[in-house]
């Protein structure tokens, strides 16, 4: 017989992530759900067409997908766009969506 199926036993992997703010706030951000996995596929479609010619609206869907993303972590923090706003400039943005890629695939 199959050993039982307990998704709340499950050992997940986490990407640890501290915020540049005064509490150096720790995220522990998890594997994508479907939905975010299909956001960030049609975000680095959108950016890879524009190239280096980033519009203000692709800047604020990096931002909102960003946050969205960061708000999937373990202790059940909410993250929103306008507070990413004021603590990541857009470098810090590519940075975490690198890590976060990178982290997403040595899951998978």
């Amino acid at each position: 017989m199959a050993k039982p199926l307990n998704y709340n036993n499950l050992k997940k992997k986490y990407l640890s992530v501290t915020l540049a703010d005064e509490k150096n706030t720790v995220l522990l951000i998890g594997m994508p759900t479907k939905s975010i996995m299909d956001e960030l596929t049609s975000l680095e479609t959108t950016l890879d067409t524009l190239g280096d010619d980033t519009d203000l609206g692709s800047l604020d869907e990096m931002y909102r997908v960003c946050a969205k993303v960061m708000s999937r972590n373990k202790c059940g923090i909410a993250i929103s766009k306008e507070y990413l706003e004021e603590v990541f400039d857009y470098e810090d943005v590519v940075i975490f969506f690198n890590a976060y890629t990178e982290f997403i695939a040595e899951i998978s």
